[in-house]
């Protein structure tokens, strides 16, 4: 293990002169390695150089400051290592699809890289679709389980047995119908899975789902949400942990952010038809955070 050690140091120097014009030698000899070796080993291990890791972690450091600071993009350009505020917009709109000034004035959806850590597995060093919203008070209404302490495997297993026709299927209770079903629109739409205080809450609007008084209400708290957004036509079995890891496990520890209310809304984007179900749908997952310093 005193490889990966050695990397992880070698990372740990990277993102400290992340600002300044590292010597990449310096890296290598913290690993124990030459320049060469690292460079290779660094490129096969997270799929980039480590000249791209540089430039994509600088830009996601730059995003964070242009949205929590009044500092002059040139100013911030310069900071992060481009000779003028017009190359640094560039680099900037190829990494997040958004300029400078119009994410600074309106915020948008960016793409973020969370530090490397060398592990059994690698952390971090991949690509997120990172947006912060700023969510008013909103009431939703479902049926929820307890989690902690009743003998469930994982969160995964839970999430399975409320979601599957073939055990509890919670979305059954929720709405008129079935998936599948041919002319029912009733399951498409947003839905949400509300993990918090040891439960998992399966849940809708009250405008999509078939009210009664049995239903639980919950009101997911006003104020900013990180979201993060996969690709379309992935299995929710598959992309939550991936999110989830990838969330607290390097994006969170790495950024200004601590999650508030030990709360993480699963937001699933969904249709009835199987056909649109499979090609269009996507998840999210939304994190209130408030800044660590405050």
């Amino acid at each position: 293990m005193n490889m990966l050690r050695q990397l992880n140091a070698a990372i740990e120097y990277i993102e400290a002169n992340l600002c300044a014009e590292f010597d990449p030698d310096t890296a290598a000899g913290i690993a124990c390695i030459s320049a060469d070796s690292f460079a290779r080993f660094f490129s096969y291990l997270t799929g980039m150089t480590l000249t791209e890791y540089v430039r994509r972690r600088r830009l996601t450091l730059a995003a964070q400051e242009l949205r929590h600071s009044r500092t002059p993009v040139v100013d911030i350009a310069v900071k992060y290592g481009y000779d003028s505020a017009a190359a640094f917009s560039r680099a900037f709109v190829r990494q997040h699809g958004i300029s400078p000034s119009a994410y600074r004035k309106n915020g948008g959806s960016i793409r973020v890289y969370s530090p490397a850590s060398f592990h059994i597995m690698i952390k971090g060093a991949r690509e997120m679709d990172l947006r912060m919203i700023e969510l008013e008070e909103t009431k939703v209404f479902g049926v929820s389980k307890p989690y902690d302490g009743q003998g469930y495997k994982s969160r995964e297993e839970l999430r399975h047995i409320m979601w599957s026709e073939d055990c509890d299927d919670i979305p059954g209770q929720l709405c008129e119908g079935r998936w599948n079903e041919p002319g029912n629109t009733a399951y498409d739409g947003v839905w949400y899975g509300v993990w918090q205080n040891g439960r998992y809450m399966i849940a809708r609007r009250r405008a999509d789902v078939r009210v009664e008084q049995t239903m639980e209400t919950y009101s997911l708290p006003a104020g900013t949400y990180a979201a993060f957004k996969t690709e379309c036509g992935g299995l929710a079995w598959e992309e939550f942990p991936r999110l989830f890891e990838q969330i607290f496990e390097s994006w969170l520890p790495a950024s200004e952010y601590r999650q508030k209310y030990g709360l993480a809304v699963e937001v699933f984007h969904l249709w009835t038809d199987h056909d649109l179900r499979k090609k269009n749908r996507y998840f999210e997952v939304w994190i209130p955070v408030e800044l660590k310093g405050e």
